[in-house]
């Protein structure tokens, strides 16, 4: 986590700074009271008549890092998140209501602002309770620099405006063995070696927040093709991805969205699937029968909704928990969601779909980016042409970065439970109170905003929070708790992008050949 502090006079340029690096525009909105120690409340007005869910949106002013924010409605807390600065929406019924932002600082002081609104039916209407079905899709170890950050510069080829936290083309960093500095630079290739996303490579790429030791964890995983480590600084465009690209465009992402933990693929499925690693910072080996730790999957069970996992070929995670033995018979081959997808009355209501890690489709480094990116796009337009679209809403993103350059630190996070983290003597001294680093995100509704950019903190537990927000499902840990639910990325007045634009087809005939991973002069 980056630490920056600033002294009081400047209070309008901690504002300016929220704008720059924060998780939304607050002068879009509003401008903070720059007051030491206050909360402003940016929407709704004091006073105001709102529909429900009802868009609260509030910012922070202290010379102190605030570590949590609060929402009460009629002294009731309603929503937290571990940041200074929020955007979310809630559920409200009609009538008139006290609603609260309350802030905690590092000091452990408490400050918050109080205003009074009416919540009334309103025309239109529209809520979450429209969604039908939840899909979510998540593919493997690319960071946000290295596979969107390049999205703004295409957004903006097409007039679509906004700030866009892309990748910064003129940092230099140096490489493995300090023998040259290497910038971003566009890769030749659509595979690369791998490098380690590990718990210490991943914490040493951060280095308290300065985001410049990428190349030297090369030693973790050695090439002889590119012994400097500079295919951590490579990224990809939309000549290397155009349906993403276009996707994304059309309909929302996220410059701002995480992965939970900063380690590997296992620990960060895990908060996929139960909101904690219950202490594992590795690939631990599951015990026999599996972990034991509540999933989703079980959640949804034991409160009576539908869901279906559909894998495409032996990357199962769901057999490593103590669920598989209850509910593999929710699990079917992809093959079948082509057919289950024409048919939203008898489609279950939450949906998970496995990547493909044994065949090679999972987007991880060392396959064809292409072939994994033209797979996936096979299984969301099966998703856009069906009449299921007219009431889901379909997320694609990543479990981890795969440690390539990311410029945006952590943020810090409410620890998941009472589990630390299980370090060896050679481990970097770490707790789970941060995020991981950013990753990809694509959110796909009629709902959606249209070419909607979201600068809300997250990391990908907030998926649970919105399945467990639509569908009355209580918290898996603290994590989920405090996540955003998401509902920020739609309007569900009326739908948004009630038909699919066109997309390009996702081609596969890009060079695939490690060879040529290295930066340009190396």
């Amino acid at each position: 986590m980056r630490l920056i502090f600033w002294p009081r006079a400047y209070s309008q340029f901690i504002a300016f700074m929220v704008v720059l690096f924060g998780s939304f525009n607050l002068f879009a909105q509003c401008t903070l009271n720059p007051q030491n120690q206050t909360v402003t409340i940016c929407a709704p007005a004091n006073g105001a008549t709102v529909t429900s869910p009802v868009n609260v949106v509030a910012g922070t002013t202290d010379s102190n890092t605030v570590k949590l924010l609060q929402i009460y409605v009629d002294n009731v807390k309603q929503y937290e998140v571990a940041s200074n600065q929020l955007n979310t929406n809630l559920t409200m019924a009609n009538g008139t209501h006290r609603l609260t932002v309350q802030a905690q600082d590092s000091t452990n002081t408490i400050f918050k602002t109080t205003e009074n609104i009416t919540v009334s039916s309103g025309t239109g209407g529209g809520s979450l309770s429209q969604v039908k079905h939840i899909i979510f899709f998540v593919q493997e170890n690319r960071s946000f620099d290295s596979h969107f950050g390049m999205l703004g510069a295409y957004r903006q080829k097409f007039g679509y405006g906004g700030t866009f936290n892309g990748i910064p083309l003129n940092v230099s960093l140096s490489d493995y063995k300090g023998t040259g500095n290497v910038s971003p630079y566009h890769f030749q290739t659509e595979c690369t070696e791998s490098m380690s996303p590990a718990w210490n490579e991943s914490h040493y790429d951060v280095n308290s927040g300065k985001m410049n030791n990428f190349m030297k964890t090369e030693g973790s995983t050695p090439s002889t093709i590119d012994p400097e480590g500079t295919r951590a600084m490579g990224y990809y465009d939309e000549t290397d991805l155009p349906y993403y690209y276009e996707l994304a465009t059309q309909y929302a992402t996220s410059d701002t969205w995480y992965a939970p933990l900063l380690s590997n693929t296992i620990p960060n499925r895990t908060y996929l699937f139960t909101a904690t690693s219950f202490g594992h910072i590795r690939p631990d080996t599951p015990p026999s029968g599996g972990w034991t730790q509540p999933t989703i999957f079980r959640d949804l069970s034991q409160h009576g909704v539908s869901w279906r996992y559909y894998y495409q070929d032996n990357s199962v995670f769901l057999s490593s928990f103590s669920d598989w033995a209850t509910y593999q018979g929710n699990v079917y081959n992809i093959s079948s969601y082509y057919n289950d997808i024409k048919t939203p009355s008898t489609l279950p209501e939450v949906i998970f779909i496995e990547r493909g890690s044994v065949t090679g489709l999972d987007e991880h480094p060392n396959a064809n980016l292409q072939k994994g990116a033209a797979d996936a796009a096979n299984i969301i337009n099966a998703f856009l042409q069906s009449p299921t679209y007219a009431n889901s809403i379909f997320i694609l993103t990543y479990d981890e970065p795969g440690g390539e350059y990311e410029h945006v630190p952590p943020f810090s996070e409410v620890v998941p439970d009472n589990i630390p983290p299980m370090l060896k003597t050679s481990d970097i001294k770490a707790q789970f109170d941060s995020s991981g680093m950013r990753v990809p995100l694509i959110v796909i509704s009629p709902w959606t905003k249209a070419h909607f950019v979201s600068h809300v903190n997250r990391d990908y537990t907030a998926i649970l929070k919105l399945i467990e927000t639509r569908f009355s499902l209580p918290a898996l840990t603290a994590r989920d708790a405090a996540q955003d639910d998401m509902t920020e990325f739609f309007d569900f007045s009326a739908p948004q992008i009630p038909t699919p634009p066109p997309l390009p087809v996702q081609p596969t005939s890009g060079t695939c050949e490690q060879s040529l991973e290295k930066a340009p002069g190396f």
